[in-house]
């Protein structure tokens, strides 16, 4: 009779709109003695009705946050669950299983069809389905469901699973992710930030107690964020096991739509303009403390979630030959790099190498794309800077050059010629001379990268023999003020490289590999002997300008042709003996040795040692002094 006024009890309350408001202070109970007296009852008839009311009441859903009373609907099941397990015994009038099946037998007779019996799991994941499949979902139902499936996922079974239609499933994630007002929004939720920043004492301002903070805070702390790695591995999984290639292209149509949403947002923030080197300098100290930090973690929390999400999708597409054909891979690599591409404000605060998962989704992609030199070369179009042959004055322009500079690098061999000369080159030139201000470091380097991968195109032979000029002389003019030993190393032992047999620039300019090296010996002989600054590579800590040209010359040893590599021995070892320092002609020393006894091939290799044999060996340790014994050489010499 008890349990039965406490069934009459919470009936009545179930019924009254508003009571059980999440937000109100007596909702904590209504929940709790739902849980408490769904337990405890034994009427199977009386345990399917009490759950078909909670999931209808209009005490629990006609309010204004329909989806945290949603997530507290869960726990009330979940808690039922675990205490009817806990209070289990011998003589139960309703067993576990008994009690479970009342519980779905009452809000699955609510659908058509549901009067046929169903395991609980299926039974779930059909009323999913019939969710889903209507193509009338609204945004409460829809945010509903994917969070209470991202929790329920992993306690399904494999069967259960089986059953759900995850075309249909897919979409619906997707919106409640990035377009409802309690996930991401759309990324409107940046355009109230630039309303409340304010310039004092010459920096920038949000204040923690600005209306755009304090709902930003709000938003963060809801159930939609909360949950946003279950609600991208449950997009992943639809991913996984969606049929129709039409639902996975409408899904990347999808996201890239938030992308490019998201990407105008930023433009539009003051913080927009800030480079992250600055910002100490810049922003008030309340900021960088206290807001600055959240509006970073949310979009940290976005970029996380979509590269979980594509890193699903690019090995979907990897493993299926029908997604990787002619007509689907390109376009799906295509898509996701300029996904990526909206995305790339986040990823260059956090560092293009910060998680594997980023790595993977974005080399997928290209090394896909790169196969087909067509729509390589159209996505290459597609991306390339706005005020090519000029650095833009935005900072979110210049970082999308900067995504530019580290991409194109990677389709260099699969672009024509043309491409490379008329699109490429002219956008990253503005970024190859040397002073460049501090922020713009990482773009100096990408534009060297992107030459010297310009050179290394087989593709684009006759161009890089054109180029070679110009591009040595700004390596020289760059060196060592901004670029560093390491990158001019890379440099000259990858011109060296392009320019010997069998490489096509060889054939074009025989002797091009001969003048290279003159001009590298007479810069070394005319170089600074002071020891480079810290700041510049820390890897040539105690070295000079002289050093490296001479280290770079030994690089290129292994890259020459015989005949060339026969003639350079001997000046190698000469420049050598013109160094003065004696830590610093030790390691020239080791390297020289190194490349001889472990990086030449056979043919090479011979003309070494014949050379080392007959006078080499002296030149290199001894130079014109005579042999009284060298420290720290070793002992096989």
């Amino acid at each position: 009779m008890v349990v039965d006024r406490r069934l009459d009890n919470i009936l009545r309350i179930l019924l009254q709109p508003g009571q059980a408001d999440p937000n109100s202070a007596d909702a904590s109970r209504v929940y709790a003695s739902a849980a408490t007296v769904l337990a405890t009852l034994t009427n199977p008839l009386n345990v399917s009705l009490l759950s078909t009311q909670i999931l209808i009441s209009p005490a629990i859903w006609e309010n204004f946050d329909g989806l945290k009373a949603g997530l507290r609907v869960f726990g009330v099941f979940q808690s039922a669950t675990l205490g009817k397990i806990e209070n289990q015994d011998s003589i139960s009038i309703l067993s576990v299983e008994e009690w479970i099946n009342a519980i779905v037998r009452g809000p699955i007779t609510m659908f058509p069809g549901g009067n046929i019996c169903y395991c609980w799991g299926e039974a779930f994941c059909r009323a999913v389905n019939l969710s889903v499949e209507t193509n009338e979902t609204n945004e409460l139902e829809a945010d509903t469901l994917s969070l209470i499936l991202s929790h329920a996922m992993q306690s399904l079974s494999r069967k259960a699973k089986e059953v759900i239609n995850y075309d249909a499933l897919l979409p619906v994630v997707i919106k409640s992710i990035y377009y409802s007002r309690e996930g991401f929004q759309s990324g409107y939720f940046l355009s109230t930030i630039d309303h409340d920043i304010m310039n004092i004492e010459g920096k920038l301002a949000w204040p923690s107690k600005s209306n755009s903070f304090l709902e930003l805070q709000n938003r963060s702390g809801r159930p939609m964020f909360a949950a946003m790695s279950g609600l991208a591995r449950l997009a992943a999984a639809s991913i996984r096991h969606a049929q129709e290639p039409a639902v996975l292209h409408a899904f990347l149509e999808s996201l890239l739509n938030f992308s490019h949403i998201l990407t105008a947002q930023w433009k539009m923030n003051g913080l927009s303009e800030i480079p992250m080197s600055e910002e100490a300098n810049l922003v008030d100290e309340d900021s960088l403390k206290a807001t600055i930090p959240v509006v970073w973690q949310i979009l940290k929390s976005i970029l996380f979630a979509s590269t979980l999400i594509l890193q699903e999708l690019m090995s979907r597409v990897a493993e299926s030959p029908a997604l990787c054909d002619s007509e689907n891979g390109p376009m799906i690599a295509s898509k996701v790099l300029h996904v990526l591409r909206g995305f790339y404000f986040i990823t260059s605060r956090l560092g293009p190498n910060a998680f594997s998962s980023y790595n993977f989704v974005y080399f997928a992609a290209i090394d896909i794309l790169s196969s087909y030199p067509p729509q390589a070369e159209e996505f290459v179009k597609g991306i390339v800077p706005t005020e090519a042959g000029s650095i833009p004055k935005k900072l979110p322009d210049r970082i999308l050059d900067l995504f530019f500079l580290n991409t194109v690098e990677h389709f260099s061999l699969s672009i024509s010629q043309s491409v490379n000369e008329e699109i490429v080159i002219p956008a990253t030139s503005p970024y190859l001379a040397g002073g460049l201000e501090a922020s713009l470091h990482a773009h100096f380097e990408a534009a060297h990268s992107v030459m010297l991968s310009i050179i290394s195109s087989p593709s684009s032979a006759e161009l890089g023999s054109r180029i070679l000029p110009f591009y040595i002389e700004s390596a020289f003019e760059a060196f060592p003020t901004s670029l560093s030993a390491r990158q001019f190393r890379l440099a000259f032992g990858t011109i060296i490289r392009e320019c010997s047999p069998p490489q096509p620039i060889s054939k074009l300019q025989p002797h091009l590999t001969d003048v290279i090296l003159e001009i590298l010996c007479d810069r070394a002989a005319r170089a600074s002997t002071e020891p480079l600054p810290n700041l510049v590579d820390e890897g040539a800590v105690g070295l000079s300008e002289k050093d490296v040209c001479i280290l770079a010359l030994i690089d290129g040893l292994p890259s020459m042709q015989v005949n060339a590599m026969e003639r350079w021995l001997e000046p190698t070892a000469e420049l050598l003996d013109m160094v003065e320092n004696p830590g610093s002609k030790l390691r020239i020393r080791e390297r020289f040795w190194d490349v001889l006894s472990s990086e030449l091939d056979v043919e090479r290799a011979e003309v070494a040692v014949k050379w080392w044999t007959m006078g080499g060996r002296e030149k290199v340790l001894f130079g014109k002094e005579k042999p009284e014994g060298v420290e720290g050489i070793r002992s096989m010499l």
